[in-house]
């Protein structure tokens, strides 16, 4: 057989990651950059992404390749199967007490890389870690962890929260010391694959088979989409809004999408100091323009749904989510009223400046911000589009929910997320986080989403894009609506 060489980007690791055991290289098993035709081959994975993600999977914001990475190779206490179902990890059992502030585990014996059993105390130390990098995802919550035997731990939280057991479920919360995790695979690194190895139960068991391996691509989303329509990977995922049209422009069609259901955060986060911002008059009268129904014709996903307030169901008010003033109106009404928001701020102050928004980079992004020129141009503002990471007036936020609750949609739209916020709702948040029962609960946190609808600091366009390609040569692979993906879940069949 013959092959030639694709063009590839390459993991740079730093040195203290291949140190520290995170992707150690031994004995690589793939040997050359030509990928096999044949029934039982390695189940090859391409997530879209960069090789950051990939060399620094520790972080807050987890990309689809850190998800990846560390679902397969660093469980946590629990985990998620491929239909988004909590499942055990390096729990063996679990039980929720005192209303939900109580969660007590019984770890399973299983061993580090190195050959040492994992310890209760291990875990605390290590869970503690990601619990201090990932505030967003905690929404403001401080959990206690400790170490009740060697094998049972005990996490404690202020408030009676149920669904704080999804939290600890995310990859991000996966146990990765220095020497690697306990999870399900072991990576060896070659090139710019990652080669996931089976972790044997039996140190005597034979190696596994190929088609129990996995390799891990992380490409850019074009040559992702190129690798999948040529057959030369079975798996694609990573897709978001922002990549939507590559799809028929690499000669793939949008039925071809798997879309998962998920619910959390899409739209623009006000962030800039701004004396034209500054207003809440201002501010809603920018939301109330934007035509989110032909937004949705310009991304091309059928079905997909938009959004005109940030939370998509109670998630543990005492009511349904409050909806803008101006949800009733006309688009003709909106914008002869939002205009007159514009000429009376005008009047008083000057011309408004130019709105820089903050989107990430490719061709769905850019259909966004034509979208939001056109529509904001209506009222005589200009935009200026920047990098994600550059000063903005405007940011946007794609987030899937970590954990189905009221608590951290309005916790990520608060001041600690460094975005524009009423300290009267932090203080209510606050409140919520230490109530003694769901009832004050949701009363507190009906009165935060009341008025975090009123400061209008965030402009809500519709549900986060999470969508995948799928080789029909797998199966196990189902829709998540938690957006996880889960390597070991996945099965070859033979053509």
């Amino acid at each position: 057989m013959s092959c030639r060489p694709s063009s590839r980007l390459t993991l740079a690791l730093p040195k203290r990651a291949i140190a520290g055991g995170l992707l150690p290289l031994c004995l690589p098993f793939l040997l050359s950059g030509c990928l096999s035709l044949q029934d039982d081959r390695p189940i090859d994975v391409d997530v879209i992404g960069s090789q950051r993600q990939i060399a620094e999977p520790l972080r807050d914001s987890m990309p689809a390749a850190a998800k990846a990475l560390l679902g397969a190779t660093a469980q946590g206490l629990l985990a998620y199967d491929a239909r988004g179902e909590i499942v055990d990890a390096l729990a063996e059992s679990w039980i929720v007490e005192d209303g939900g502030k109580s969660y007590i585990f019984r770890l399973k014996r299983l061993n580090w890389p190195d050959g040492k059993p994992v310890k209760a105390e291990d875990v605390v130390r290590l869970l503690r870690e990601r619990f201090r990098a990932n505030p967003l995802s905690l929404a403001g919550l401080k959990p206690d962890v400790l170490a009740m035997t060697d094998r049972v731990i005990e996490i404690r939280i202020d408030t009676a929260l149920p669904t704080f057991i999804q939290l600890l479920a995310q990859p991000q919360f996966g146990i990765l010391g220095r020497q690697g995790g306990a999870g399900p695979y072991r990576p060896v690194r070659n090139g710019s694959v990652v080669a996931l190895a089976p972790v044997k139960a039996d140190a005597d068991a034979a190696d596994p088979e190929p088609r129990d391996r996995r390799r891990l691509h992380v490409d850019r989303a074009a040559l992702a989409l190129v690798r999948f329509e040529a057959g030369r990977t079975d798996l694609v995922l990573g897709g978001r809004f922002q990549h939507l049209p590559l799809v028929p422009a690499t000669g793939l069609v949008m039925k071809d999408l798997r879309v998962d259901p998920v619910i959390g955060l899409f739209g623009l986060a006000f962030t800039g100091p701004s004396d034209f911002l500054s207003s809440a008059a201002v501010r809603d009268a920018l939301s109330s323009v934007i035509d989110r129904a032909a937004l949705a014709e310009a991304f091309g996903l059928p079905g997909w749904q938009t959004a005109d307030r940030p939370l998509p169901a109670p998630l543990g008010l005492d009511r349904q989510p409050s909806v803008p003033g101006w949800s009733s109106q006309t688009p003709a009404d909106r914008l002869t009223a939002a205009r007159g928001v514009i000429r009376r701020w005008t009047e008083s102050n000057g011309e408004p400046p130019v709105l820089r928004v903050a989107l990430p980079a490719g061709p769905g992004a850019t259909r966004l911000f034509l979208r939001l020129a056109l529509d904001l141009g209506q009222l005589g503002l200009r935009l200026d589009r920047v990098a994600l990471d550059e000063p903005a007036d405007l940011r946007l936020i794609d987030e899937v929910a970590p954990f189905d609750s009221a608590l951290w949609y309005l916790s990520r739209l608060d001041c600690a997320a460094k975005v524009s916020c009423d300290p009267a709702t932090s203080a209510l948040l606050a409140e919520a986080r230490k109530a003694g029962n769901e009832a004050d609960q949701a009363r507190l946190l009906s009165e935060a989403e009341e008025k975090t609808m009123a400061h209008a600091g965030f402009i809500p366009l519709g549900l986060p894009i999470r969508w995948a390609l799928v080789n029909r040569r797998l199966t196990g692979f189902q829709l998540s609506p938690r957006g996880i993906h889960p390597l070991n879940r996945l099965v070859a069949v033979p053509n």
